[in-house]
């Protein structure tokens, strides 16, 4: 009789081990797939910094250059002159 018992016991543990395990590893591949989710999110935030990095550095430069051409046509002889007013548009085109 204890035999029994002692049978339909270790029976019924190791089916709830088995649930056990198998709740587990269902677990663990959830987990994963939100690790791999978030880690491909990361990967897209930093092509995105590097993306507008680059972005800010080129409008810089641009910035860079367009003043210096402003302050090279405020230093040239004649520049407080009034333009035509074909190049009067086409400055206001240029420089808004």
């Amino acid at each position: 009789m204890t035999f029994a018992i002692r049978k339909n016991l270790v029976t019924y543990l190791a089916a709830a081990l088995s649930v056990v395990a198998f709740g587990l590893g269902c677990w663990a591949l959830v987990l994963r797939e939100r690790l791999d989710s978030a880690e491909a999110k990361i990967d897209g935030f930093e092509d995105a910094a590097r993306i507008r990095r680059q972005s800010d550095q080129e409008q810089a430069r641009l910035r860079e250059e367009a003043a210096q051409l402003d302050d090279y046509l405020d230093a040239k002889e004649g520049g407080d002159a009034p333009l035509s007013d074909y190049l009067s548009d086409a400055a206001g085109r240029l420089w808004p």
